[in-house]
């Protein structure tokens, strides 16, 4: 199946809309809980149009507009918290460096750039709308290899650690095998941030489409990967928008797909 091409200037227009979205409730000192409630609910309605308008000029309008909602919110989130770590100046430097450098990610030649999408997953370490599912994984990495330590090696097989890969081009950290991993009920791999987890039977280690949602989440976001993992597994299956997106990651693919990483 052909990729679905972009449409960047149909995609600036809705990162612009995003962007004023979020920085004018801020600039009117909306707090910043309710500012996240927005940004969440924002982030699930544009996510269902874009879904369902896929490759059309809407759908990329759409795509767009996520970007830009996302990126504002880490300059928001980041000038908080950098500010304090770094001191006011450095940290709302960070801040709006971050925003600047994942709201790019609407036009094509800078998405599909390799150089780029290697510094976009090591970002994710900075970007304040990632952490929450980079925390999550995280927290599964260590699980898992905790079960694999303390069950895994006295013989149960269920608990042993198959294999560990880290991808150097998109700082993903890969985990065959565990409890984690293969407690996934379709027995393939599925992908928390930085961190990706393989089942054991499952004869593919994914490094390319599962790095393609740590790509998805700098630029999309902690909320957009959630959306998508419940539009992949319950509605749309591969399919969905950040299927389509992370598949384009995947080289000469002849599944679905968006042509965002490709």
């Amino acid at each position: 199946m052909a990729g679905l091409p972009l449409k960047p200037s149909m995609a600036v227009i809705g990162a612009g809309i995003g962007v004023v979205l979020i920085a004018v409730p801020r600039l009117l000192s909306i707090p910043v809980v309710a500012l996240l409630i927005i940004y969440a609910g924002l982030v699930i309605l544009a996510y269902i149009v874009a879904a369902v308008t896929v490759g059309d000029k809407p759908g990329e309008l759409f795509r767009g507009f996520l970007i830009g909602v996302n990126a504002a919110m880490n300059c928001v989130l980041g000038w908080l918290v950098y500010s304090r770590l770094l001191g006011k100046g450095a940290g709302i430097a960070l801040a709006i460096v971050l925003g600047v450098l994942t709201v790019i990610s609407v036009f094509g030649v800078v998405s599909q750039s390799g150089f780029y999408q290697g510094l976009l997953g090591y970002l994710n370490w900075l970007l304040p709308a990632s952490w929450p599912v980079v925390a999550i994984g995280f927290g599964f990495f260590l699980f898992g290899l905790l079960g694999a330590l303390a069950v895994g090696l006295p013989g149960v097989e269920f608990f042993k650690l198959k294999k560990i890969v880290f991808d150097w081009k998109t700082g993903t950290l890969f985990t065959r095998g565990g409890f984690v991993s293969n407690l996934n009920p379709i027995d393939t791999a599925f992908n928390m941030g930085n961190f990706a987890f393989v089942d054991a039977k499952y004869d593919d280690m994914a490094i390319d489409h599962e790095s393609g949602h740590t790509l998805n989440l700098a630029v999309f976001g902690s909320v957009f990967h959630l959306v998508g993992t419940v539009d992949e597994n319950a509605i749309s299956g591969e399919k969905a928008l950040s299927e389509r997106l992370a598949e384009s990651h995947v080289p000469n693919s002849a599944r679905p797909l968006l042509e965002m990483w490709v």
